[in-house]
């Protein structure tokens, strides 16, 4: 499996119970995104091996998520112990798809970044690139500029004018100080 089509899912936590099915701490905003899969990749990325998901359900602990997962071959409490701390992927193409208007986060890296002036008119060249998006109370956009330091920008509408995954590109509006000239 190539690296690069994986996702990051979550991990492998504890056992629950003694006929094999694990605790999984997610690592996606959605866990109920394991309920649409067939199969995970479990290891580190360089080397996961495939393991089709028998069933999913899910526990709800102070308002969390906790995925109940029953992976196949894994079929006792000291499987599903030998697996605690494994990363768990799945194949981008896995995923479902999403409403009209949502990305995934990783689709956002690597768009072209392009400033858009008060009349909604776009600068020529591109401002930057999203380097990676970070999740805090707010989505923030890392943008590496040429020859300039790096610049957060919050997802917020004031500033996120427009996305076009299809024409990989951002169109922001950054707040007056955020970058230096």
């Amino acid at each position: 499996m190539d690296p690069d089509r994986l996702l990051l899912m979550g991990r492998v936590g504890r056992p629950h119970g003694v006929r094999g099915e694990l605790k999984a701490i997610p690592e996606t905003d959605t866990p109920e995104r394991f309920a649409g899969l067939d199969r995970l990749f479990v290891g580190p990325a360089e080397r996961v091996r495939e393991v089709a998901l028998d069933g999913v359900r899910f526990q709800y602990p102070k308002g969390r998520t906790v995925p109940l997962l029953a992976l196949a071959g894994v079929e006792s409490l000291e499987a599903a112990e030998d697996l605690r701390g494994a990363m768990l992927w799945a194949d981008v193409d896995d995923l479902p798809p999403l409403d009209e208007g949502e990305a995934y986060l990783h689709d956002l890296v690597g768009l072209d970044v392009f400033l858009v002036d008060d009349e909604g008119a776009e600068a020529g060249e591109p401002f930057g690139t999203v380097a990676d998006v970070y999740e805090a109370a707010q989505l923030l956009f890392a943008i590496d500029r040429p020859g300039a330091s790096q610049v957060l920008l919050p997802d917020v509408p004031e500033f996120v004018l427009r996305l076009d995954l299809a024409a990989r590109r951002l169109y922001v509006r950054p707040p007056e100080g955020l970058i230096e000239e």
